[in-house]
């Protein structure tokens, strides 16, 4: 398992229960949508019953206005944050095993699909969360800022170009894997790992694409609504 282990040992029974703690601990974090716990306490109010009934940032701004946005960003910020340094962490800062031993980017991937499909399929929300573009975009800053840098240009220039945030998320989707293969390219050069890396970044995109499904119908049949700084009052 070269690609998870610089030695040629096998990878450790502790090292791989301790990643799957880590990866559930992760899920779980996912899982606590910041979206529905701050208009909820802020606007005593299901986000799921407004606007586009998505449980996400974008929804929540152009129903309910910069304040619980903001809150709702911090809240993701900090999500994103706390699982990939967490797992930095108790895996590897704390002496427990060696980055130079492990693949320190694979275990932070693997907690951070673990959150972004805690966030997308919430467990505590009959498994109808958000649709994942905020977190997985934190997640990938504490992990590769260039590949975090790289999104953040795709999804800037497309929903600039079109309008529409629904159709800049799925284009930063559809190239994640891409943006690590870059990082890696622009770092060490691509090996054998690189290609593990982006296998889990697709998958996290995969995930993010899915719960956009119902954009995508809008899309196609131009009911999408466009990105306004304006919100919809709060509105049905």
């Amino acid at each position: 398992m070269e690609l998870i282990s610089y030695n040629s040992e096998e990878i450790s029974t502790s090292y791989i229960l301790s990643l799957t703690i880590c990866a559930i601990v992760s899920y779980i974090i996912g899982s606590l949508n910041s979206a529905i716990i701050v208009v909820f306490l802020m606007k005593r109010k299901d986000i799921r019953e407004y606007g586009s009934k998505n449980a996400g940032l974008t929804n929540v701004y152009r129903c309910f206005g910069t304040a619980c946005a903001a809150v709702t960003l911090a809240m993701d910020l900090l999500k994103g944050f706390i699982v990939v340094f967490g797992t930095k962490g108790v895996l590897f800062a704390s002496g427990l095993f060696s980055k130079y031993d492990y693949d320190e980017v694979f275990a932070c991937l693997i907690v951070s699909a673990c959150a972004v499909l805690g966030h997308v399929f919430p467990v505590f929300y009959r498994f109808k969360g958000g649709k994942g573009i905020l977190i997985a975009s934190m997640c990938t800053l504490a992990i590769e800022p260039i590949a975090f840098l790289c999104g953040l240009t795709v999804m800037a220039v497309m929903t600039a170009v079109t309008r529409y945030i629904s159709v800049g998320s799925i284009c930063c989707c559809i190239g994640y894997p891409f943006f690590f293969i870059l990082a890696d390219w622009l770092k060490d050069g691509i090996t054998e790992k690189t290609y593990i890396h982006a296998a889990i970044a697709a998958l996290m995109g995969i995930f993010c694409i899915v719960r956009h499904a119902p954009n995508i119908v809008r899309l196609a049949h131009h009911e999408e609504n466009k990105f306004s700084f304006k919100k919809d009052g709060g509105s049905k």
